[in-house]
């Protein structure tokens, strides 16, 4: 089901992008704080195995209202401008490298290492970090929450089931078919 082998980099087309466009889970559509408000009602509601933020501005909103992630997959940019690195003085910093529009190895392995490691995570990624919103909904424990921005719109919640894991398991396993064609 989500044993995707994350052996190669996984490289996106302009069409590949689009397809994961579309929000992956329950959609908050609007700005922060009110945004923010909803979505910390949520996370408190389901009290999630892990939460897990993908983004630096949602990583930066979260903890303004006292919601701390377990792992944080940052890349000190907002809507691919420059930002204020996110910090957290309290979190094992992990350090990897992904290019725009993959999935690289390296950044897999993070993830890995961050979700197994028992400790609150920052993975600072070179590149970008917005297709590992993928792969971490495959790697996180079910029942875990994944959080990433849907930018103009709003941010989005995705819940770890395994119908989920599927879902993404089947987008990452066709966009690899069309490498290997």
């Amino acid at each position: 089901m989500s044993n995707y082998q994350f052996n190669e980099e996984i490289i996106f087309s302009d069409e590949d992008k689009k397809k994961v466009r579309k929000p992956l889970g329950k959609l908050f559509e609007g700005k922060p704080p009110e945004t923010t408000e909803r979505l910390v009602r949520h996370i408190q509601e389901r009290k999630p195995t892990m939460l897990i933020v993908v983004g630096d501005f949602s990583a930066k909103e979260l903890s303004k209202f006292g919601i701390y992630a377990d792992v944080y997959v940052v890349d000190g940019k907002v809507e691919r401008k420059t930002s204020d690195r996110f910090t957290d003085e309290a979190a094992l910093q992990i350090f990897t490298e992904n290019p725009a529009g993959t999935i690289s190895t390296k950044a897999v392995n993070a993830l890995k290492e961050a979700i197994h490691s028992g400790r609150r995570v920052i993975i600072y990624v070179d590149g970008e970090e917005d297709l590992l919103t993928l792969p971490t909904i495959l790697l996180a424990p079910l029942g875990s929450i994944v959080i990433y921005g849907q930018p103009n719109v709003g941010v989005v919640s995705v819940n770890v089931t395994r119908d989920k894991k599927q879902e993404i398991y089947a987008i990452l396993k066709s966009i690899k078919a069309k490498e290997q064609v």
